[in-house]
C-alpha cells in the first residue's frame, strides 16, 4: 500500500485524514471517491488526494492500518478517561482548599 495521503493533508490524525483512512479499512479503494470524503477545509483538491490515494492495496498492510486505528480510537478513549479523572480531582481540591478572590 503505497499511498501518499501525508503528502496532500498535513494532518491525516483530523477529519479528512481519518474519515478517509476509516472508509480505506472498511473497504473502498477507489480514489475518486476516497477524495469526495475531503472536508472543505482542506486545500489540497480532490485531485491532488485522489492521486496520492493510488497504489496497491497489500493485505497486510490494510490489516496493519485497521490495527493502527483500533489502537488509536482505544488511546483518544484512555486519554478521554485521564482527562474525567483529572476533572474530577480538581473539583475536589478546589472545593477543599477554595481559591479566595
Amino acid at each position: 500500500m503505497n499511498v501518499q495521503l501525508a503528502n496532500v493533508i498535513s494532518d491525516i490524525s483530523g477529519v479528512t485524514g481519518m474519515v478517509i483512512l476509516r472508509a480505506i479499512v472498511a473497504g473502498e479503494r477507489d480514489p475518486v471517491r476516497l477524495s469526495t470524503l475531503k472536508h472543505n477545509r482542506v486545500r489540497a483538491s480532490r485531485r491532488e488526494i485522489a492521486r496520492s490515494l493510488e497504489g496497491n492495496w497489500r493485505e497486510e498492510l490494510l490489516f496493519v492500518l485497521e490495527q493502527i486505528l483500533e489502537l488509536y480510537d482505544l488511546y483518544v478513549l484512555k486519554i478521554a478517561v485521564c482527562d474525567q479523572r483529572i476533572e474530577q480531582q480538581l473539583k475536589q481540591v478546589t472545593s477543599i482548599n477554595p481559591v479566595s478572590a
